[in-house]
């Protein structure tokens, strides 16, 4: 993999330094002429609407999520820059009409591990929205793109780590070459107190590693998400809404070298749900239903016609001016990256927020994922549908606004993988601790 150039780090650092001189400088300048330089030097044109870069050093204990008693961990202090613009496209048009939102992202985040160049890496992140109105008639559309520009060679996790947890494994396989892509859509349209609204979603993973027929080397398998259907429901409340739903989707898992097994399928998807504000200060959207599924011959299932649980939810109250909880839980079944058993994905995310005062936030959070494979039936060899894997993230962080447009923010997050697995050889190479922490410095204008 190419390493980002020394000279582009350093550029990128005389860019900060030199945004953060320049704020310092303007800030003065107000005080000292008034008001008026205030204004002009401030605005910023009506379709910019964010404009901002960060810097973080990080130390990250255990790059590989291993768990030190066969491979030695790996660590490394990490840099990683990260600009952003925002832009929305409504000022630009004379008359907008239907459109509300128009608008169009782009984050690249530059990271360089000082231990490890292998992991080194730049994210391109670009996000889309669009959302509109017409009388009876709403649509929104949601796009957010991926492309890492990574190591095309996987870790090699030579026996007994080659039984690692499976959280481990997506650690370093998020910093490898690959394109992601997540998308949402929806129509509305609305007759007093129902509505009907027609959408779709596309989750898509695109890996650009090298395969190889090496033991222990991590061969990833492309693998998307699609589904379409509609919502028919009814406002309870002025807002609260109950819902009935259906989704007919597709989920695709390429065939990795070596390997006899893929477990595309078809899935038909029925749902009950609630969204809305129940109250001034709680906002949520639950949903819930079964999940009709049908594997091709090659899927290592013994049973390839199953009904499972899919669950979505998301809660939010501001229980004050300064405090904030959201809940979100997430539970369904899905494709593993590494080409073998499907898996049924569970994460419980409970985070908490509180503001000082404008300058001051505090965030503090903990979340659970669930990786159990035992719906497979490959139970020989290294046995991966005898897994059930758990990952504890524990997580906590201030961020601190010096001026407007000036701000510090510091954290620190643990990721701890737990086997839940009974009667399994080497079960301690399941587990491991991951441990991040961060500083950083950030500028917006």
């Amino acid at each position: 993999m190419k390493k980002i150039s020394d000279y582009f780090i350093l550029l990128i650092w005389v860019i900060v330094i030199g945004m953060t001189a320049t704020v310092f400088a303007l800030e003065n300048a107000t005080e000292s002429v008034g008001p008026a330089i205030s204004a002009s030097a401030w605005s910023k044109p009506a379709w910019l609407t964010e404009l901002s870069v960060g810097a973080k050093e990080s130390y990250d204990n255990n790059l590989l999520g291993v768990s030190g008693d066969g491979m030695p961990k790996r660590y490394s202090w990490i840099t990683t820059i990260s600009p952003k613009i925002r832009i929305s496209f409504l000022p630009l048009l004379e008359n907008p009409h239907v459109l509300q939102v128009l608008s169009l992202s782009y984050e690249p985040d530059f990271a360089t591990y000082f231990q490890d160049s292998e992991e080194s890496n730049t994210a391109h992140r670009i996000s889309s929205t669009v959302k509109g109105k017409s009388d009876n008639f709403s649509f929104t559309l949601d796009n957010s793109f991926l492309y890492v520009d990574g190591s095309s060679v996987a870790p090699t996790y030579p026996a007994p780590d080659n039984v690692r947890s499976s959280y481990a494994n997506g650690f370093p396989r998020e910093r490898r070459n690959q394109y992601q892509d997540r998308m949402k859509m929806a129509f509305q349209c609305d007759w007093d107190k129902f509505f009907v609204r027609p959408t779709g979603s596309l989750l898509f993973y695109n890996f650009l590693t090298d395969q190889r027929a090496i033991s222990g080397y991590q061969n990833y398998a492309d693998r998307y998400d699609i589904n379409g259907g509609a919502d028919v429901g009814r406002r309870v409340f002025t807002q609260l809404a109950i819902f009935l739903g259906y989704r007919y989707g597709h989920q695709y898992q390429e065939q990795i070298i070596n390997s006899a097994y893929s477990s595309t399928n078809d899935y038909h998807r029925a749902i009950v749900g609630i969204e809305g504000k129940p109250f001034r200060w709680l906002t949520l959207s639950l949903l819930c239903g079964p999940d009709y599924r049908t594997y091709m011959d090659s899927a290592p299932v013994n049973d390839k016609n199953q009904v499972n649980f899919y669950g979505e939810s998301m809660l939010t109250a501001e229980i004050s001016e300064y405090d904030t909880i959201t809940f979100k839980y997430k539970g369904s079944r899905w494709v593993s990256s590494t080409g073998q058993a499907p898996f049924f994905d569970s994460s419980y995310d409970l985070s908490c927020r509180h503001r000082f005062n404008n300058a001051l936030t505090w965030d503090l959070g903990g979340r659970l994922n669930t990786g159990d494979y035992t719906v497979g039936n490959l139970t020989t060899g290294s046995a991966p549908s005898r897994r059930d894997d758990w990952m504890y993230v524990l997580t906590t962080g201030l961020t601190y606004n010096i001026t407007a447009n000036i701000g510090v923010n510091m954290g620190i997050t643990a990721n701890l993988g737990r086997n839940q697995q009974d009667g399994i050889t080497n079960g301690n190479y399941r587990e491991f601790d991951q441990y991040l922490t961060m500083i950083g410095i950030f500028s917006k204008f």
